[in-house]
């Protein structure tokens, strides 16, 4: 059972790297390729999918997989695809890998698009808050 754990780490995605240092708490979730969950999940940490979500996410840094895949809302400070996503992303910071697929409305101040990455739906581009402005929620 635990061999299974260690060798899960090898398949972690690269871009993971730099998002344990952008969520800074160390917290992570994983939902691995042969896990399906429908709902609302929120996390003040790291959720790295490479299974199947459909529903609400609100976390502090989203990794969504080459095998992921997400049908729904997401929001977050960041986002870094590189599976599939149909919904909305709602972040301060979105990147979109080469084998990123992503049918969805995006609000954000900071994009990033890797050569081969496919995008479909509408990109607003969000200037940065004052902070009084800021409600505490990750993407406001």
């Amino acid at each position: 059972m635990f061999a299974n754990l260690q060798n899960s780490a090898d398949k972690t995605p690269a871009s993971l790297a730099g998002a344990e240092a952008a969520a800074g708490n160390g917290r992570r979730s994983v939902l691995h390729e042969d896990i399906t969950v429908n709902g609302t999940l929120t996390s003040e940490g790291i959720l790295d999918v490479a299974g199947s979500f459909e529903g609400d996410l609100t976390v502090e840094t989203l990794v969504l997989a080459r095998t992921g895949k997400i049908k729904g809302n997401v929001r977050a400070r960041n986002v870094t695809i590189e599976g599939h996503l149909e919904g909305t992303i709602s972040a301060i910071s979105v990147t979109l890998k080469t084998s990123a697929q992503v049918t969805a409305d995006i609000v954000t101040q900071k994009l990033v698009i890797e050569p081969g990455a496919m995008i479909e739906g509408h990109v607003t581009s969000r200037s940065a808050q004052k902070p009084d402005q800021e409600s505490g929620s990750p993407a406001a």
